[in-house]
C-alpha cells in the first residue's frame, strides 16, 4: 500500500466535504414559519371574532432564506372581543442566488383559536342568587 496516495486521497475528501452539504437541497431549505395563536377569554362566547390571515410566497430561486414570525393575542372581558391577525411573508432569491441550485420550500403556519367561556365575565350567570 502506497501511503503517499492514501494520505492524498484523505486530504482531498477531507478538503471537499466542507461543500457537499451546500451541494445538497435539504441542507439548504427555504423556509417560512409564522405560528399564530388567538385566545378570547368572555362570558359570551358568541360575541368573539376571530381572524386570522396568513399570505406566503417564495421564488423558484430561493436558496437557503428563512422568514420567521409570531403572533398571540389574549383577550379577557366580558363584552365583545374581536382579534385580527394578518401576516405577509416571502422568501426569495431575486437574481442574488448566483449558485445555480435552488433549495425545497418549507411552510410551517399552524393557527390555534381559542374561545374559552369564563362565567366570571358573564353579567348573567349569577342573576337568579341575587334578589330583585
Amino acid at each position: 500500500m502506497n501511503f503517499r496516495n492514501y494520505y492524498l486521497g484523505l486530504l482531498s475528501i477531507a478538503t471537499i466535504l466542507p461543500f457537499v452539504p451546500a451541494a445538497t437541497n435539504s441542507a439548504h431549505a427555504c423556509a417560512i414559519v409564522a405560528p399564530s395563536t388567538q385566545v378570547a377569554i368572555s362570558g359570551d362566547p358568541s360575541q368573539v371574532t376571530q381572524h386570522n390571515q396568513i399570505n406566503t410566497s417564495h421564488d423558484d430561486d430561493c436558496f437557503g432564506n428563512a422568514a420567521v414570525g409570531t403572533n398571540t393575542q389574549t383577550a379577557i372581558g366580558r363584552g365583545e372581543i374581536t382579534q385580527n391577525n394578518q401576516g405577509d411573508f416571502s422568501v426569495k432569491g431575486e437574481g442574488y442566488n448566483q449558485t445555480g441550485l435552488t433549495s425545497p420550500y418549507i411552510e410551517v403556519t399552524p393557527e390555534i383559536q381559542l374561545d374559552i367561556y369564563s362565567p366570571a365575565h358573564n353579567d348573567q350567570f349569577l342573576n337568579h342568587l341575587y334578589p330583585q
